[in-house]
Order: structure tokens, then sequence, then C-alpha cells
């Protein structure tokens, strides 16, 4: 008789793989059967390392050290190479769930994932608490090049994975089987090697959002303050905890910190601003960075959170692992969490595995069955043949001579068929039908010159009357000026309303520069937003239909101190109004901000690279916005043409939109005509 259900799950990462083995015991409880840690000789991420072959031979050092030939396994794909969105459903009874939840899963689907559904692979979980009406479906893709290449790593090495699913998922999974989110909310941060992934959960539901934020980044920190290489400074931060140079290792480290902690606090804003009726306050660690001296006091201190490392399980007893140490269930939170999705023990079920490869996987398991089958039906088959091929000889000997019937007679021919055998009439008419189609060909080719001359002409003229609107609702969108300003009767009553107010208040926004580009297919190009937009949503181009468009590059100043903050609110997220109108043949699409790079010569002063007006760096401001005159870049920086004033402050960004030339169909018009309508 066969033995338990065994389930590996395999978690490979930047710095090491990590693996666990599950199996449901006698008394139903689950079990930790192995576990096993492989740390890749290098960092896959480091500029002289060959990820191929340390993918290969981490793989081959598990599979020496581990029999997986009877066992499922499941495999992880990183947070930052999927994409996670969450919807809330109108409230369905269980009869209208199960016939309407999947084509409203796929409308919205449609409506959340920026890319043609063509290229991706997804899934969908359903979340649904049990004291609330309410029904929230998250929609989880990836690029279906990305999960090809990544099975691929698996598939050489001769494993065949039963499941594919998102790290983030998987930690949510773990945490939620071993009583973590028990209590309410927590707050889930796992530092990686690149990228940090954060997640808010409880029992019932979960939002995710990956930071680009990693361990690499401390590593980094220590190469620069201390002069050292990528290999010691790594050392060096392995060591931090028992170094008797931990202050001064905490010091170099500390910007990064301070980064951390500020696109935590922006993540975690969000979510609260979102969901106002939960409650955060506590944060559970994961990964060997929370092991950095003083990171979590800090984390701590700053967002007013009570944290946890993450240093045992408590449903299962995770065998110790000779390279992961004896406190490192927060490097296999992951790992822990595939292993129960193959056992059937998750919340979470859905699967990126790509479809195709799925059916594989069970049609290779079913190969036995069916050779026995497929020998059956060759017998049977032989004999179909040869009943087939005595017909066919029949056939051949009572074979006439072909009949050609010419475009002249074949109407008389269809409208007064010829009394002939079978045979000879269908050829007959088949042949009339023949001379039919060669007459509609060549008719068909007729006039093709002039058809190319006229198309030429219109394309001439194809819009040529869209740019002055285009132009006309970008000017629109610019913050108005003041009423003080606007009633200015002349350049030195102008300049005096200007400066009554201090450049750093000032709502203006400059735009220093424009161009376009004209795209075949205008959702082709990726749009990079460092911004967050807030809850834009692209309106989707029907499958397999490239729109064409413009792409639109314009780079805009601010002196406002808000910098990013300013821009977005007051110009790029009204753009998508103005620009999304009914019956003017375009509308603005994707926006994207991204704070440009700086163009100034080494004259023309520095320029602060923090986002959204979250402090300064370099010289303070006086209260009208401008630098002290004893500023050692005062004499030299750039000074406003008309105002006499520095420059030094205004911040740039690159606003790109895609503009595409469709009329705008409201939302509610779109959602009547059904999905894909647009």
């Amino acid at each position: 008789m066969a033995g338990p259900q065994t389930v590996w799950g395999i978690d490979v990462g930047k710095c090491a793989l990590k693996a666990v083995k599950l199996r449901i015991g006698a008394d139903k409880s689950v079990e930790a059967v192995a576990a096993d840690y492989v740390e890749h000789a290098k960092i896959l991420t480091q500029a002289d390392a060959d990820p191929e072959a340390l993918w290969s031979a981490a793989l081959e050092k598990f599979l020496s050290r581990n029999d997986i030939s009877n066992d499922k396994v499941v495999v992880s794909v990183p947070g930052q190479q999927t994409l996670a969105r969450f919807s809330k459903l109108p409230p369905l009874d269980k009869k209208e769930m199960k016939k309407k939840l999947p084509d409203l899963v796929r409308y919205e689907a449609d409506q959340q994932i920026p890319f043609d559904m063509d290229e991706v692979v997804w899934d969908y979980q359903v979340f649904e608490a049990p004291d609330s009406p309410d029904i929230e479906v998250g929609i989880f893709a990836i690029k279906r090049e990305l999960i090809r290449h990544h099975l691929q790593h698996f598939t050489d090495a001769g494993i065949e994975p039963a499941s594919v699913q998102a790290a983030p998922l998987a930690i949510y999974n773990g945490m939620q089987f071993d009583g973590a989110l028990d209590k309410g909310a927590v707050v889930l941060v796992d530092i990686g090697t690149e990228n940090t992934d954060l997640l808010v959960a409880t029992n019932d539901d979960l939002w995710t959002r990956t930071i680009n934020v990693g361990g690499n980044a401390f590593t980094e920190a220590l190469v620069k303050s201390f002069k050292l290489s990528f290999n010691k400074a790594e050392t060096l931060k392995r060591t931090a905890a028992s170094s008797k140079y931990a202050r001064q290792i905490f010091q170099a480290m500390r910007p990064v910190f301070a980064d951390l902690v500020q696109e935590l606090q922006r993540s975690i804003g969000f979510y609260s601003a979102t969901h106002r009726d939960v409650d955060l306050e506590q944060m559970i660690g994961l990964g060997s960075a929370f092991k950095l001296p003083g990171l979590q006091k800090y984390i701590q201190q700053n967002l007013q959170l009570e944290i946890q490392r993450l240093k045992t399980f408590s449903k299962i007893n995770l065998p110790e692992t000779k390279e992961g140490g004896s406190d490192q269930a927060g490097s296999f939170a992951v790992a822990y969490g595939l292993a129960l999705q193959g056992l059937g023990q998750a919340k979470v079920t859905s699967t990126l595995l790509p479809p195709e490869i799925a059916t594989q996987v069970v049609w290779r398991k079913k190969r036995p069955y069916f050779a026995a089958a497929a020998a059956c039906l060759l017998l049977a088959g032989g004999v179909v043949m040869f009943r087939g091929s005595s017909d066919k000889s029949t056939l051949e000997a009572d074979k006439g001579t072909s009949v050609n019937v010419s475009y002249d007679r074949a109407p008389e021919v269809i409208a007064n068929p010829p009394q002939a055998p079978p045979r000879e009439f269908g050829q007959t008419i088949l042949s009339a039908a023949r001379a039919f189609k060669n007459k509609y060909n060549e008719l068909r080719t007729q006039g093709s010159e002039e058809r190319k001359k006229i198309e030429t002409v219109e394309a001439l003229l194809r819009d040529r009357a869209l740019w002055p609107r285009i132009v006309a609702v970008v000017h629109n969108t610019l913050p108005a000026e003041a009423k003080t300003i606007r009633d200015a009767e002349n350049v030195k009553a102008y300049i005096a309303a200007v400066k009554g107010t201090p450049r750093g208040e000032r709502e203006q926004v400059f735009i220093d520069s424009f161009t376009s580009e004209y795209l075949e297919n205008v959702d082709a190009p990726q749009i990079a937003d460092e911004w967050m937009l807030g809850d834009q949503r692209p309106v989707p181009a029907k499958a397999g239909q490239p729109r064409r468009g413009f792409l639109l590059t314009m780079r805009c100043r601010t002196p406002n101190r808000l910098g990013g903050t300013f821009v977005v609110r007051e110009f790029a997220n009204k753009l998508q109004d103005t620009g999304r109108q009914p019956e003017q043949g375009f509308f603005f699409d994707r926006i994207g901000v991204v704070e440009a790079k700086e163009e100034r010569s080494s004259g023309g002063g520095g320029r602060d690279r923090s986002r959204g007006g979250r402090g300064q760096r370099g010289w303070d401001r006086d209260r009208r916005g401008n630098p002290p005159p004893d500023s050692p870049t005062r004499q030299d920086e750039s000074l406003d043409p008309l105002l006499g004033e520095s420059t030094a402050g205004d911040r740039t960004f690159e606003v790109v939109v895609t503009v595409v030339l469709q009329d705008y169909v409201p939302e509610d018009q779109a959602n009547a005509q059904g999905p894909g309508q647009n």
C-alpha cells in the first residue's frame, strides 16, 4: 500500500535555495519530514555571477541530497515578477456566484491587467469574511515568457512542478495556517536580496506590494562607506550582530534603513486610507536581513508597531539545516507555504503554472493507461483502413473523365444541373464553382493601384486636426495662475504679483519640453511610474486589436516644495479627467510620472532627489523658498530669466502619456456594452 502523500515546497531565491518537505501524519496533522538550504556560491545579481550556472548548481546539489522521485513539487516565483490586484465584487448568493463569478472575474482581469491576456498566465482567489456580505477577489498574473524561463531551470534539472505560486502568497498561506493571523490584521515584511515583499493580512483577506529595497542595498551601503569589495561587505553584513564594529556598521546602513521605513510608511499609509476599519498593531519580520543590528528597533520606533522576528513555526517542527541556522523559520516561510498548498492545506489555491504545462504533466502521468488504449485503437483502425482502401478502389474503378466548365457556361450549369451519374454530377458542379471563384479573384485584383493612391491621400490628412486639441487639453490642465497674477496690467506688476508668494509655495508647473512619438500599438511600451497615481484604471483594448496613438513625453518643472506630489496631484491626475472626454477623437490612457535625471552643468546647482516633499538635501531654503546668501552654489546656480530668482530648488519630472486615437467611451457605457467592447 502506498504511503502518505509527501510534498516539497522549493523556493529558489537570489541568495539560496530553500526547501521544505511536508506530509499529513496519522493524526491528520501536518508533519515536517525534511528541510534543505543550499546557498549559492555567489548572489545571483552580482556583476560577475552566472545566474544560469548557479541555478543549475543549486538544484543539482539539492537533488544529490534528496530523493524527490515519489514526491509532489510546488515552486515559487518572485513577487516582483508578478502582478497582484484586488477588487470588490457585488454581493452574490451561492447560486449566482457559481454561475456568474467566472465571467465577472474575467471582466475584472481585463480591466486590471495592463497586458494582452494572451501574454500572461493568470488566476484568481475569492476572499470572503464570514460576517460580511462583501466579496473580494484577488487577481494574480505573470508574463508568459517570464514564467516559462523560470520553469525551464526546473525542467532542465528533471523536476516537474505540480503548481507555481507567487512568493508573497506562499508567505500568506504559511502564516495563515501557522496561526499568526488569528489575533487580527498583521503586517508581514519579507526582506529579500533585491526587494521586500510587504503583506497586510488577516485570516480572511490580504493586500500585498513589492518594495524595491532589499538586502543588497545594505551591502552596497557598506561598500561605499568602508571601501570594501562586494563579497567582503556581504560578509561584514552577515556578521554585524557579533562584530565589535556593530555601531559603525549600523551608522553606515542607516540611510538604507530610512529608505526602507519610508517605503513601508507609504505603503501602510495607503492601505490604512483604503481600509479604515482595520487596526494595524503588529508586524512580523521575515528574512535574514532582520538579524541586522538595530534594524528591528529602528522600524519599530518609526512605524509605532510591535515587531517580532519569525524564529520558529508553531504548527511544525522544522528540521534544522546546517546552512540555515537554528532560528531559520523566517527564511523558510515561502517554502512552508508552498508545501502546504501542495498538501491542500492552504487558504490561497491559485496557481501560475501555465495551463499547457499543467496539461502535459497530467498526460505524462496517464501515459501508461493510454498505451493499452492506443493498441486497441490501432487494431480497430486497421480494420477501418482496410475497408476505406477497398471502397476507394471501387471509386477509382468507376472514375470517369474530368469535367471543365468555363465561366460563361457556369451560370447555366448551376441553374440547370446536368442529368449524370453522381460522380460526374459532382465534378460538373465543382468545376462551375471554381469558374466563379477564379472570376471573383480576377475582379478583386482590379483597381488595387487606385485604392493605394486613395489610402495614401487619406493618410496625409489623417489626424491633422487632433494636435491642436491635444495641446489644448494639456494646456488647460496646467494649474491656473492666482487671480492677483492674472489681473496684473504690465510686466512689473506681474513680477511683483508672482514674487508675493514664496517660490516654494507657488502652484506652478512649467513644461520645458514636449515630444511625441507615433505608434501603431500604443499599448506596447512600458510606462515607468514612481509616484503611484492612485486608482488609475487603463481603458483595456480588445484582445488582438492594437490601438494607434501617440506617446507624449513632457519634461515638467515645478518650484513647489512638494515636488512630485504636487505635479501628480495638480497636473498628472487631472490629465486623465480632461483627456477623457467623449467624441473628441482621442483620449489619454496610461500616465506615468518619474523624476527626471539632472541635465544641468556643474555650475547649475544640485537638485533634491527625495520624493514628494519629504525633506530637502543640501542647503535649507529661506521663508521665500530661496537658498541662503552664503550657499557655496549661490554664485553660479541657474536663475529664473524673468524673476531673477534661483531655480536650484526646482524639481524636474517626466510625465509620459499614451494618447489613444479613438473616441473615449465612459465606464458606465462600457459596462453596459460588456467586457472588451470599448
